[in-house]
């Protein structure tokens, strides 16, 4: 059986891109000159459009913008751009205004007479005439409420997720983590500065007889009763630590021995108070281990093994 012969599609030639230019621009000329294109783009632009004389005030606006400014069109006429992007660091807007050259981008917060808050995203730039001469600013504004609002809310659970990562989840306080950390940045300063940096290690007496007798729930209300009056003992350079379970270390920053002498019985007195739980009173006690390290000698691990020695022996001791 025979096979009618295929027809092939002839690709139309190319236009060369000089002729497209040419093509582009002849259309813009034509649009440039018709004023009927400029006032419907103006006026049917889906941002806030402007315009500013060459001294920086408003000469024309668009409905949108009005309507992002909560000011009726009218109202704005002859207002300086400068009073509405008010506020901030207005160094680049007075460039830009002076120089009469450029463009540049300003964020800035509004908050309406009902106490909205919003954010608007403003342009500004600089208009040349034919000649080449600047003749007005092209003003824009966009809300970016939301694009804001998603910002905060993202550094927001950032902030919450880098203080959780370095927090006990039980009492607040500073975990292992954030202790070793601060402990290293002190025993660094010291190398530096020769001053010197101790550590209490303290480990709960009779806790496991808490628990043991009255659940996990009252223990827990014990420990933060603990972590709560050891933060209220301590200096606010100091860092309070849990370190797991019952124990926990205070990092005494700029110490010395006569420091730890005078730390040490508050420490024990504000762990020994009776704690309230429900219609509990328990009381526990407190071993303490201590170890200072002077001009920053004794590297972080080690201080904390020194300190945690000492805390045995002094369980060990007959009291």
């Amino acid at each position: 059986m025979g096979s009618s012969p295929g027809v092939s599609a002839v690709p139309p030639e190319p236009v060369p891109s000089e002729a497209r230019a040419a093509a582009a621009r002849a259309t813009m000329d034509a649009l440039s000159g018709s004023r009927d294109v400029f006032e419907t783009f103006f006026e049917s632009a889906r941002i806030g459009l402007a315009l500013a004389d060459l001294t920086g005030r408003y000469v024309r606006v668009n409905g949108i913008y009005a309507e992002l400014l909560g000011q009726a069109p009218e109202d704005l006429i002859g207002v300086p751009v400068a009073d509405v992007l008010g506020g901030g660091d207005l160094g680049a807007l007075d460039d830009l205004l002076g120089a009469r050259t450029g463009s540049a981008t300003f964020e800035r917060q509004y908050v309406s007479a009902a106490g909205e808050v919003s954010w608007l995203l403003h342009g500004l730039a600089t208009v040349s005439s034919p000649a080449g001469t600047p003749s007005w600013f092209a003003v824009s504004a966009q809300d970016i409420t939301e694009r804001r609002r998603a910002e905060q809310e993202l550094r927001d659970l950032t902030a919450a997720l880098t203080e959780r990562a370095v927090r006990d989840p039980l009492t607040g306080l500073a975990n292992r983590t954030l202790l070793e950390e601060r402990l290293r940045a002190a025993l660094a300063r010291d190398r530096r500065s020769g001053e010197s940096t101790g550590v209490l290690f303290l480990d709960l007496d009779g806790f496991k007889d808490v628990n043991d007798t009255h659940g996990h729930a009252v223990g827990d209300a014990v420990l933060r009763a603990v972590a709560s009056r050891l933060a209220g003992v301590v200096r606010p350079s100091d860092t309070v630590a849990r370190m797991g379970g019952d124990e926990f270390v205070v990092l005494v920053e700029n110490a010395s021995a006569e420091v730890l002498d005078a730390l040490e019985p508050r420490v024990q007195a504000a762990v020994g108070e009776p704690a309230v739980v429900g219609d509990l009173l328990l009381a526990v006690g407190v071993s303490i281990g201590r170890a200072l390290s002077q001009g920053g000698q004794v590297e972080a691990q080690r201080l904390l093994t020194q300190a945690d020695a000492q805390m045995y022996a002094a369980k060990r001791s007959p009291r």
